[in-house]
């Protein structure tokens, strides 16, 4: 099962900015976006465990609870 999370704007800006941060350091974070009205949904195309989330808040140095 892909996970999914919904975002407002400023939320998704931020997101983008992760993600781009991560491929700086070699990681890369395949997703899809859709626009729901005002706000993204992000689906991660990749089955992350909760060990490989944990690594890519500390590698981006957030957390989003995807």
């Amino acid at each position: 099962m892909k996970e999914n999370v919904i975002l407002n704007k400023d939320e998704y800006r931020e997101f983008t900015q992760r993600v781009d941060f991560a491929a700086l350091k070699g990681v890369d974070i395949p997703h899809l976006v859709t626009k729901v009205g005002d706000e993204f949904k992000i689906t991660l195309l990749e089955k992350y465990s909760k060990a490989e989330l944990k690594k890519l808040d500390k590698i981006t140095g957030t957390r989003y609870g995807i």
